[in-house]
């Protein structure tokens, strides 16, 4: 359950709290004043002179609050979680880094290739081409484990 009663960030906020939730969503609010945040046992609250907001912690991941908006889109490129969906023999990999050199790697730790993410993070390549065995897909942000019989 989530109770939403502040008002979305605004532009002429200073104070922001961003709340990433363990299913992937993020809010962020803006607030005049900085807000005080408590825990009860199973909540996280945040309290203002303008409002109040109620988190379970059960469903928290992590909150930021930063004096300053601009930081926002910063904490939420620290956080990004990176995806992996294997198709048959295609790789979709998306939520990565942007421009991030990807590898693949044999299970001896050979580089066998290297890809590229673009500008969103995202890369899809193909390992149609290689044997049947285990292989490591790594990059700074990121490690998958596959394997291809």
């Amino acid at each position: 359950m989530v109770l939403l009663m502040a008002a979305p960030l605004e532009l002429f906020s200073q104070n922001t709290l961003t709340v990433f939730q363990k299913d992937g969503q993020t809010v962020s609010f803006g607030f005049s004043q900085k807000p005080v945040v408590t825990f009860t046992d199973s909540s996280l609250v945040v309290t203002s002179t303008e409002t109040q907001v109620e988190y379970l912690l059960s469903k928290v991941q992590k909150f930021v609050l930063t004096e300053d908006p601009t930081k926002v889109n910063q904490v939420q490129d620290e956080l990004r979680k990176p995806v992996l969906v294997l198709d048959d023999y295609q790789v979709n990999i998306s939520g990565a880094k942007p421009d991030a050199t990807v590898r693949v790697l044999s299970a001896d730790g050979k580089e066998l290739a290297t890809y590229k993410t673009d500008s969103e993070g995202s890369v899809t390549f193909t390992i149609s081409e290689l044997p049947v065995g285990t292989y490591i897909i790594r990059s700074n942000d990121l490690s998958f484990k596959i394997l291809k019989i």
